[in-house]
């Protein structure tokens, strides 16, 4: 499984040529079956700013609160550049919004899309870190046009090498002391550059006083290639196909979902969790099988005794549905015989004589011999002790009472099986 990358070109032509590179699931970070667009760093700009309180799940007011934010940052209006803010921003603190020309972003997304090719996320080949007082470098472009670009508490910016390595000099020389100049920093370097890169810091480190040499001694340049690069830009947190450029409704959610199923899924720190997952899955599904064989079983065992039962009591009875047949028999019986079952009203009187309370009349009755019986009295006046014992002593009889309002309701309950 891997991840389609196209790199977007600086100019806007129709027909493009787009440069395509494929990761490995896992080094895209173990998002498959996706595409990503790359913006390169030098169609964005990089600027700090701080939103109010209460914008997070309004993206409509937070769009307009950021292009009015931007108007004065920016040089060209805000309407015609896509705004995009760092995830998880919190309000009130500076944060990073990312702007490049909307028109230019939406023309290369439409001519992906008519090659078929629909884009699900939309990464900064560069970007400022998040992290508070993190500074980071990189030097990119060729030896004739070599650029560096530097993140640090000045902000995001970027200048051709050599002025960058001055004016970044000036920035460093000005600190109050050698401690507030970072240690053990990494330059990224593109390959056609890392021996440009590699002098410049050499220049760097050889005009400064000793105790800013020290720190900037700890100093070192990493070659990078595009792909590393943009697995790196992959693994942080920024995506830029926000407002008019995100994917709508439940897409959106669909797409997230898919990704924290493929991290779950293909990473190596996850193995642990999915073998764990696996075992108890497989638990469950052996120890629902053998509580659904011992079910089945007394299901058998009970089935075959209501058979044997009615058999025995009636052996003239070709069994079909024993307990319904056994209830019937028991009825004819009792009819045959005379004697009185629950579905009769003389039951049902007799029950409710000696469980009333004394001093207790009934105003109404009515009563239904469909069924099981069904027998309805009003005019009883029992509180609520007695209405729960009156309840009782007729279930106890074979009678289910319940209250509804005034009226009770009174039901034969046993079958006779």
């Amino acid at each position: 499984m891997s991840t389609l990358i196209f790199t977007l070109p600086l100019h806007s032509e129709t027909g493009a040529t787009y440069s395509q590179t494929v990761l490995p699931t896992q080094t895209a970070g173990a998002r498959d079956k996706e595409i990503w667009a790359i913006v390169p760093a030098a169609a964005l700009s990089w600027h700090r700013i701080a939103l109010p309180v209460g914008l997070q799940r309004q993206a409509s007011r937070l769009s307009a609160a950021l292009q009015g934010l931007m108007e004065e940052p920016l040089l060209d209006e805000p309407e015609a550049m896509h705004l995009s803010m760092q995830a998880e921003w919190e309000a009130n603190l500076p944060g990073w919004v990312a702007a490049c020309n909307k028109a230019w972003l939406k023309h290369h997304l439409s001519q992906l899309q008519a090659m078929g090719h629909v884009v699900h996320r939309i990464v900064p080949e560069w970007a400022p870190s998040t992290v508070k007082g993190e500074v980071s470098a990189w030097v990119s472009g060729t030896p004739e046009d070599a650029w560096l670009w530097v993140n640090d508490a000045q902000g995001a910016w970027r200048l051709p090498l050599l002025a960058g390595m001055k004016y970044w000099t000036e920035q460093l020389q000005s600190l109050a002391s050698a401690q507030d100049i970072p240690s053990h920093l990494t330059i990224q370097a593109d390959p056609a550059v890392a021996d440009l890169a590699q002098n410049a810091l050499r220049q760097l480190q050889s005009h400064h006083q000793a105790a800013f040499s020290e720190r900037f001694n700890t100093w070192r340049i990493e070659v990078v290639t595009a792909v590393q690069r943009y697995a790196k830009a992959g693994a942080a947190n920024w995506d830029l196909a926000q407002f008019e450029f995100a994917a709508h409704g439940s897409a959106r959610w669909l797409q997230k979902a898919n990704r924290l199923w493929q991290t779950f899924a293909k990473a190596e720190a996850w193995k642990p969790a999915r073998w764990s997952l696996g075992l108890l899955v497989l638990a469950q599904c052996v120890g629902l099988n053998v509580a659904a064989w011992q079910l089945n079983a007394q299901v058998k065992l009970q089935k075959d005794l209501q058979k044997s039962i009615l058999t025995q009591s009636f052996p003239n009875v070709t069994v079909v549905d024993a307990p319904l047949q056994m209830a019937r028999e028991l009825e004819r019986l009792q009819r045959n015989s005379g004697a009185v079952s629950v579905r009769d009203l003389e039951w049902v009187l007799q029950a409710v004589g000696s469980a009333l309370p004394a001093g207790q009349s009934i105003s109404n009755l009515d009563y239904q011999v469909q069924a099981n019986g069904e027998t309805r009295l009003q005019g009883l006046e029992l509180t609520e002790a007695q209405n729960s014992e009156f309840a009782k002593t007729l279930r106890n009889q074979g009678l289910d009472a319940q209250l509804s309002g005034t009226q009770w309701r009174i039901v034969g309950t046993k079958a006779g099986f």
